[in-house]
């Protein structure tokens, strides 16, 4: 397992290197309904959606916790649609240490992305990757989105028609 560094001169997602894969998660919290949405979305090399989901998660939970579990949902969700390398990819610094560290940690969310680190031993190649939020647009969006749902929603080969224009502004981007 290791980093991965993107020289990103620009505000827009990056792809990963070709035969990986790039996870984007989030964690969202809805203080004024007690509950936080995760929303994850997996692209290949070209930016091709593979697949998003978006998960309300029904309690309040504080930031760092509900990024540490939206990086597990993350791994988990990648696993169960047969992904085995990657990258993935967070706007939460604590949490991509977190889970690059090898020793126990002490942090709040410790436990949290313990159990995320126990994820990725099931996957083949794992790098991992801080983002801005501006670059991790689409699964903040999609974390947001959960807030409208009963519980699991998950899109193939796409995203929630609202957020074609985050998508598409990030295949634009590619091509800068």
């Amino acid at each position: 397992m290791g980093s991965y560094i993107c020289k990103c001169p620009r505000n827009h997602w990056r792809p990963p290197p070709s035969k990986l894969f790039k996870i984007n998660f989030d964690g969202v919290v809805f203080s004024h309904d007690k509950k936080t949405g995760i929303g994850v979305v997996i692209r290949d090399y070209k930016g091709l959606v593979i697949v998003s989901c978006s998960k309300l998660v029904h309690q309040e939970l504080c930031s760092a916790d509900i990024e540490a579990i939206a990086a597990g949902w993350a791994l988990s969700f990648a696993l169960d649609v047969g992904v085995k390398r990657a990258i993935l990819e967070g706007d939460s610094l604590t949490v991509i240490e977190g889970l690059m560290e090898e020793e126990r940690l002490l942090v709040p969310p410790g436990l949290l992305i313990e159990d995320a680190n126990q994820l990725s031993q099931c996957i083949d190649e794992l790098l991992y990757s801080h983002t801005k939020r501006d670059r991790n647009t689409l699964a903040h969006s999609l974390a947001r989105y959960a807030l409208g749902i009963l519980d699991f929603l998950v899109w193939m080969e796409n995203v929630p028609p609202q957020f074609q224009d985050i998508l598409q502004a990030d295949l634009l981007g590619l091509s800068e």
